[in-house]
C-alpha cells in the first residue's frame, strides 16, 4: 500500500501558523504606509487562522485537562487584553487602530469552553452556550458599527471582543460537528481504523472540505455585498491554509517547557515589537 506523504508534524505547523501571523500583523500595521504591501501580507497571514483553530481542536483531543489548557487560554488572553489598552492609548492618533484586532485568545478560550460545555455529561450546562453565542453576536454588531461605542470605551473594550467573531465560532463548530459524526461512523463499522493513517488523513481532509465551505461562503457573501468589508474577503483566501493541513501528519514532536512558553508568549511580543518598530522609525 503506497504511504501517504503525511511530513508536516505539529511543530512544523505552528512555525508556518507564527509567521503567518507574523505577517499579518506586519501587514495591518503597513496599512497607512503601503496599501499593496499591506493587502499582500494580510492576505498571505489570513491563512494563519485556520491552522490555528486546527491546532486547537487537535489539542482539544489530545490534551490531558481540557481546564488547564482553559486556563493558559485565559491567561494569554488577559495578557493581550492589557497590552491592546496600553497600544491604543499610547497610539493617540488612532494610526494602527489596534484596538480594532480583536483578541484571538478570546476567540480560542471561548472555543474551549463550548468544547467543554458540550462534552459535559450534564446536558443543563448546554445552557451556558446561549449567553456565549449572545457575547459573539454583541461583539459582531458592535464591530460592524450596527452598534456604536465611545471610542475611549472601545479601546477599553476592544481587547476583549473576539478576533474572528461569528466567522470563527461557525467554523469552529461545524469542525466539531463533522468531526464528532465521522468518529461515530469509524466506531460503528470498524472502530481500528483510527490507528492507521488513513484515518488522519481523512481527518486532514474533513478539515479542508469545511475550510473550502467557508472559502465559497465568503465568496458569495463578498461579491454580493462587498459593503461586509475587506475583513470578510480576505477569508475569501483561507482555502489555500488546506495546503499545510492536508499533509500534516499527526505526529506531536517532543517540545521543551522553554519551547512551550515561547510560543504562548511569542504572540505578545511580537506585537509588542512590531508595534515599537513602526511607532518609532515609520
Amino acid at each position: 500500500m503506497k504511504k501517504r506523504p503525511l511530513f508536516i508534524n505539529n511543530l512544523t505547523l505552528k512555525i508556518i501558523a507564527i509567521i503567518l501571523m507574523t505577517l499579518s500583523h506586519v501587514g495591518l500595521f503597513l496599512t497607512s504606509i503601503n496599501e499593496i504591501a499591506s493587502l499582500i501580507l494580510t492576505l498571505i497571514g489570513a491563512l494563519a487562522f485556520p491552522i490555528f483553530l486546527f491546532l486547537l481542536v487537535e489539542g482539544l483531543i489530545f490534551t490531558k485537562s481540557h481546564k488547564k489548557y482553559l486556563f493558559r487560554l485565559l491567561i494569554m488572553a488577559a495578557i493581550i487584553f492589557v497590552s491592546i489598552i496600553s497600544f491604543s492609548f499610547i497610539d493617540m492618533n488612532n494610526s494602527y487602530n489596534i484596538f480594532r484586532f480583536g483578541n484571538i485568545f478570546i476567540d480560542l478560550a471561548l472555543f474551549v469552553l463550548i468544547y467543554i460545555i458540550l462534552k459535559s455529561k450534564n446536558k443543563i450546562n448546554l445552557l451556558f452556550f446561549i449567553p456565549i453565542l449572545g457575547f459573539f453576536i454583541l461583539t459582531y454588531l458592535i464591530k460592524i458599527d450596527v452598534i456604536s461605542l465611545d471610542i475611549t470605551l472601545y479601546k477599553v473594550l476592544g481587547g476583549l471582543f473576539p478576533q474572528y467573531s461569528l466567522y470563527g465560532l461557525l467554523m469552529f463548530l461545524c469542525v466539531i460537528l463533522f468531526y464528532y459524526l465521522y468518529d461515530k461512523k469509524v466506531d460503528s463499522i470498524d472502530p481500528s481504523f483510527k490507528e492507521t493513517p488513513s484515518y488522519y488523513f481523512s481527518k486532514n481532509g474533513i478539515f479542508s472540505i469545511i475550510i473550502c465551505l467557508f472559502t465559497l461562503i465568503s465568496y458569495a457573501l463578498t461579491y454580493t455585498d462587498f459593503s461586509l468589508g475587506v475583513a470578510n474577503a480576505l477569508t475569501t483566501y483561507i482555502i489555500l491554509a488546506s495546503i499545510f493541513i492536508l499533509f500534516y501528519n499527526h505526529k506531536k514532536t517532543y517540545e521543551s517547557k522553554s519551547l512551550q512558553y515561547f510560543f504562548y508568549l511569542y504572540y505578545p511580543l511580537h506585537i509588542v515589537i512590531i508595534f515599537l518598530i513602526f511607532t518609532f522609525i515609520f
